[in-house]
């Protein structure tokens, strides 16, 4: 009888649905920051305004911004200058969003010249298994990056999964001057942002992902660098499916990383949309 329990307790110990998945959100807005016209890295700190935000078994939610503005009742706008930064960022298992925009108008004299920056970072970590009757499985893996740049902007992701036997890592960057492109460890042949790799079967493996964006804006007599815009509220997503489709994986928060489009529901949380009612469909300043 003692066996009996002590054979059960270990099936459970082994269940992935006893682990937990963390998500972490951060988010921030500045005034000032690094030289322009590139502006990095992505953390930029201290922020004027900005909240991290991390949970356990549950998803994660950050926002941030700052406007900055000066009077002059000399110029036609009764400005002297206006800057304004926003960023937003939301985590939960498979699913990452990240919004950064900022603008700046200058229309008189100005007794600096400081940018204004935003920066959203989005993070999630969670184990899988699945269950055959091999002793290796391969399974297809992607890192499926949507979203749009304008100006000094740019974003960065990736995925990395990891067993007792290897790890596999796929990563993502784009910028104003760089379109986007993969780069990924050295046991992923072809980098497109997807791969077929084999991992342990019957075992827990790790997953984890992330996305950052970054947004800034100057001015100069051109004002080349007026707005700028990251705009990745939807999304970066990560897949998951095994190449023998009569298999299953099973992740320990529920969540399902098949390739299927999903409806809505508690994974595609209202905050994720957050950073679409502050899309401008026009630049930021005229």
């Amino acid at each position: 009888m003692k066996r009996q329990y002590i054979i059960a307790g270990l099936l459970l110990c082994s269940s992935p649905t006893l682990h937990a998945y963390t998500t972490f959100a951060s988010a921030g807005a500045k005034v000032g920051g690094h030289s322009y016209p590139d502006p990095s890295p992505y953390t930029v700190l201290p922020f004027a305004d900005g909240q991290t935000d991390s949970h356990t078994n549950a998803v994660s939610h950050a926002y941030g911004s700052v406007y900055d503005q000066g009077f002059d009742a000399n110029t036609e706008s009764g400005y002297s200058y206006r800057r304004q930064a926003i960023a937003s960022a939301d985590a939960s298992p498979g699913i990452l969003k990240a919004y950064a925009s900022a603008g700046y108008f200058l229309d008189g004299p100005h007794p600096n010249n400081l940018g204004v920056v935003g920066v959203a970072n989005a993070e999630f970590t969670d184990t899988f298994s699945i269950f055959s009757s091999k002793l290796f499985v391969d399974i297809n893996i992607e890192y499926h990056l949507s979203g749009s740049l304008q100006g000094l902007a740019k974003v960065k992701g990736g995925l990395k999964i990891s067993s007792y036997d290897d790890t596999f890592n796929i990563n993502a960057s784009e910028a104003l001057a760089s379109p986007l492109q993969f780069n990924c460890s050295s046991n992923i042949n072809s980098c497109t942002g997807k791969a077929t790799v084999s991992v342990p079967a019957n075992w827990d493996i790790s997953i984890s992902g992330f996305l950052e964006v970054l947004a800034a804006a100057n001015t100069d007599e051109s004002h080349k660098y007026g707005d700028a815009l990251a705009n990745y509220g939807n999304t970066a997503r990560i897949f998951i499916s095994p190449v023998d489709t009569r298999q299953r994986i099973v992740s320990s928060s529920g969540f399902d990383y098949s390739p299927v489009p999903l409806p809505a529901s508690v994974w595609l949380f209202g905050s994720g949309i957050l950073g679409l009612l502050f899309r401008p469909r026009k630049p930021l300043w005229r």
